[in-house]
């Protein structure tokens, strides 16, 4: 079975009324001005002919844009309701698979109300609509009502909403009402008349009975079409004055049937009747397998004869339903078999419905019986929709210890959807029910996702290869690998890190997992953004954008992301324009959403130069459990303790890198912790420190490392009035390796140093720089505290873009000579000879010698 195919739901399909079903002249004409009522309310007791009055007006006025739901009790539930009514007008959407994906990958409550207003934007209503909500007296939830209420306030002027229910719709319809755009039939409006009741009964019901057996059950119904067929079907018409009072007691109405109506049937068609009684609709493929060993056909021509309250949904394709009063006797009959019998036939039913394509019935029976091992499987292999989601919930947590594959995405679900209280029960139930699981291994300390715990030294990481061959699903897989890359990432492995998100994103390109695609692509920018490789990480973002579009939940995520890059490039306006898009987006429930925005809002004000609000923020971020964290914090610090303020937070810091057993290896403390030593006047110590960083960096290629690593060191050395060209050397290096990916902030941040040098050295960086170099630190130092920086120039990739310096020393290298050799040839220090080849490092992509050369030769042969 293809799961992500979709089954076409027997839920939008017209009842088809009876043959030669009479036509209510009176209520036609009332309906027959549909277009001035934008919601027609008809309420009636089970039984009165809504479905019926509603389907024949629809055939017999020919209505294009006719659609209808038959509701259910699921459509109780806010996101199962919207899901049931956005497929029965997808026709009518002019962006119908991209607003459908919109909304199979929304989880949270409170987005609810923007994709119905997307819903109506793009809802195609140049002609009317008609939407029949059938058994609307099933929804009950404040919520979903609160979502309607919204839709009708904004739905257009050409669709109209027809509500057919037993009881009245707690909606708000008072405007409606007083601006005469509401119509409501009630019980005593639906009743037939003397002259409709004998036309059903004779024309419809096609009953042969002499006038006073008519006229009697014409007397005993009052009107109630339901009562006026349970008497035609009777074999002694009861002992009853007037049926009517039925309709008030289920107990008197089952008493009924089984006295005068079922009693008299043959014990197949009883036993037929009994067993599909759980069906919610069948047709002969389905009751073959069910009950093979009663010939459909003739089984349903003879129910059929007997008009025993049986509903065509599809006249072409055989399908049928009991109606509600047939419905709930027979389904009384059916609960007092053996619960074992009750089990076998749900049993059944689940797995015919299964083979169908129609995994919502196949759920149905399986709650039924709380089949939950099964439910489990078979919520696993379904595509993740809103849909799944909404029966994912309604598995008891209890259960989940039962599927470890289950309970892991159970849990990331939850993660996707914000819920971080429940994220946080649900893995600690996991951690205590699953833990002597292998697969355990791969899903402990996620709950680095929503809380405070980070504990990332002691964290074992899973190999690929072990991974990979954990019993669980692919999707499953993708998350786990998606936590791990996690770990690697915090450890500084960022390569590494790297390749398990690849593994990760082709479960996402061959399942089209939006949550996976999602956690895929940020991850892998953050890393980028750690790397320097800014072009990469906003070539990331550009694809996480679509995504947004489809999943506004994590849309918070995307702008407090985007933002920390724009604050690296020095675009602030932008930087500003996705903060107040998160400011705009958040949900205070979301905790680590909140103070991330909180975070970045800081570093952008610090940048800005408004002081007033960065130190509450500060105060305020700094307050929280997780950003005492040094891992987490240690960016931020970076600002206040520069500046020389919060003495007492540099202090702290320090004691707890130098003490704590699981501080982990992460260049941002480094950088910090040197500068702090450096003021506390341990300054050999600093500079070996910042050295041995900056070999690091160049080792991994870490062009934001070497940057800012280059940028502090230089600032040590200018304070410390050390060799001139050694500072010069660095201010290069930095500018060669920043220029590119626009690395602007780490300049701004040194600023103070970086201008006297600047100033010192202007001539020289003049003519050592390229142009597009020199344009660019020159912007930098220029750039409007509140704007940011201009718009910045193409760097130059090719050879073209070295010095006349860095070409002689290219050339050399070419020529297979020593760092000595070429110091001695061109008459410069080795200092200088190796700054040169790192500045050729850099603006060449490479890393060593024989990569440089190689890329000389591509160039030499291209030109």
């Amino acid at each position: 079975m293809d799961y992500n195919q979709p089954f076409i739901s027997v839920k939008h399909k017209m009842p088809v009324p009876r043959k030669h079903y009479i036509i209510r002249a009176q209520l036609f004409r009332q309906l027959e001005n549909l277009e001035d009522y934008q919601v027609v309310i008809v309420k009636a007791g089970a039984g009165c002919g809504k479905t019926t009055l509603l389907s024949s007006f629809a055939i017999e006025q020919g209505i294009k844009n006719f659609k209808w739901i038959t509701l259910d009790e699921h459509a109780n539930q806010a996101f199962v309701f919207w899901k049931y009514l956005i497929d029965a007008l997808s026709e009518l959407l002019d962006e119908q698979t991209s607003l459908q994906n919109i909304f199979d990958n929304n989880m949270q409550k409170e987005i609810l109300f923007q994709m119905i207003r997307y819903f109506l934007n793009h809802l195609k209503a140049e002609e009317e609509i008609v939407l029949v909500l059938d058994d609307f007296q099933i929804v009950a939830d404040d919520f979903l009502i609160s979502t309607i209420d919204y839709f009708i306030k904004n739905m257009p002027r050409q669709l109209h909403l027809v509500l057919l229910t037993r009881e009245m719709p707690t909606l708000y319809l008072g405007q409606l009402a007083i601006e005469n755009r509401l119509l409501l039939i009630e019980e005593d409006a639906i009743r037939l008349t003397e002259a409709e009741s004998r036309e059903f009964l004779e024309e419809t019901l096609n009953l042969n009975k002499d006038e006073t057996e008519i006229y009697s059950m014409i007397q005993r119904s009052e009107g109630w079409i339901g009562g006026l067929q349970l008497l035609a079907i009777s074999k002694k018409y009861g002992n009853q004055s007037s049926i009517e009072s039925m309709k008030l007691s289920d107990r008197l109405l089952n008493e009924y049937i089984s006295k005068e109506i079922f009693g008299y049937l043959t014990d197949d068609e009883q036993n037929f009747l009994i067993k599909t009684a759980i069906l919610r609709y069948f047709n002969g493929e389905i009751c073959q397998q069910y009950l093979p060993q009663t010939p459909f056909i003739p089984m349903m021509e003879a129910i059929l004869q007997k008009n025993l309250f049986v509903i065509n949904i599809d006249d072409e394709a055989g399908i049928y339903r009991y109606h509600a009063i047939m419905a709930q006797y027979l389904k009384s009959l059916f609960e007092k078999q053996d619960q074992a019998i009750k089990s076998e036939y749900h049993l059944l039913a689940a797995t015919i419905y299964d083979r169908l394509g129609d995994q919502e019935e196949c759920l149905y029976h399986l709650f039924e019986i709380k089949a939950y091992e099964k439910i489990m499987k078979l919520i696993l292999k379904m595509p993740q929709t809103t849909l799944t989601f909404s029966y994912l919930m309604k598995v008891p947590m209890v259960e989940i210890a039962k599927n470890p594959d289950f309970a892991y995405q159970y849990f990331f679900y939850y993660y996707a959807s914000l819920d971080e209280r429940a994220c946080a029960e649900i893995y600690s139930f996991i951690k205590t029910n699953l833990k002597t699981e292998k697969s355990f291994e791969a899903f402990q300390k996620s709950n680095m996702f929503f809380s405070n715990e980070w504990d990332f030294r002691t964290s074992e990481i899973l190999s690929l290869e072990e991974i990979k061959k954990l019993p669980l699903n692919p999707i499953t897989i993708a998350f786990l690998l998606i936590k791990e890359a996690y770990f690697l990432y915090a450890n500084g492995q960022f390569y590494q890190a790297i390749d398990y998100l690849e593994v990760a994103e082709a479960v996402y390109e061959k399942t089209g997992n939006i949550y996976i695609g999602f956690f895929v692509l940020t991850e892998k920018a953050q890393i980028y953004e750690d790397l320097g490789e800014l072009n990469r990480c906003l070539e990331l973002y550009k694809e996480v954008e679509k995504m947004v579009s489809q999943v506004n939940t994590l849309s918070c995520s995307y702008y407090i992301g985007i933002a920390g890059v724009y604050i690296r490039q020095l675009a602030l306006e932008k930087a500003s324009e996705m903060l107040e898009k998160t400011k705009k987006n958040i949900n205070a429930e979301s905790n680590s959403i909140f103070w991330a925005y909180q975070y970045t809002l800081a570093e952008y004000y610090y940048i800005t130069g408004e002081n007033d609000k960065t130190e509450s923020i500060l105060l305020a971020v700094m307050d929280q459990e997780s950003y005492k964290n040094s891992y987490i914090s240690a960016r931020l610090l970076r600002y206040p303790i520069y500046r020389g303020q919060h003495h007492e937070l540099a202090e702290n810091f320090v004691r707890i890198y130098e003490t704590s057993d699981d501080f982990v290896d992460n260049m941002d403390c480094e950088l910090l912790y040197m500068s702090i030593l450096f003021e506390l006047g341990n300054r050999d110590q600093a500079l070996q420190l910042v050295e041995n960083l900056i070999a690091n960096a160049r080792k991994m290629q870490n062009k934001l490392k070497i940057v800012e690593g280059d940028l502090l060191k230089m600032r040590l050395l200018v304070e410390t009035n050390s060799d001139k060209r050694v500072i010069l050397n660095l201010l290069i290096e930095a500018i060669t390796y920043a220029v590119e990916n626009c690395i602007a902030n780490p300049f701004w941040f040194e600023r103070k140093s970086v201008v006297r040098v600047f100033n010192e050295f202007k001539i020289e960086l003049k003519k050592e720089l390229p142009a597009a170099s020199f344009d660019f630190i020159s912007r930098v130092l220029s750039a409007d505290p509140q704007k940011g920086m201009s718009e910045k120039m193409e760097a130059k990739k090719r050879t073209d873009a070295l010095t006349e310096r860095e070409k002689e020393v290219l050339d050399e290298l070419a020529e297979g000579s020593s760092n000595l050799q070429i110091a001695e040839k061109l008459c410069v220090s080795l200092a200088t000879v190796k700054t040169h080849i790192n500045n050729i490092y850099g603006k060449l992509e490479v890393n060593n010698r024989v990569a440089a050369v190689n890329k000389l030769k591509q160039e030499t042969r291209r030109v």
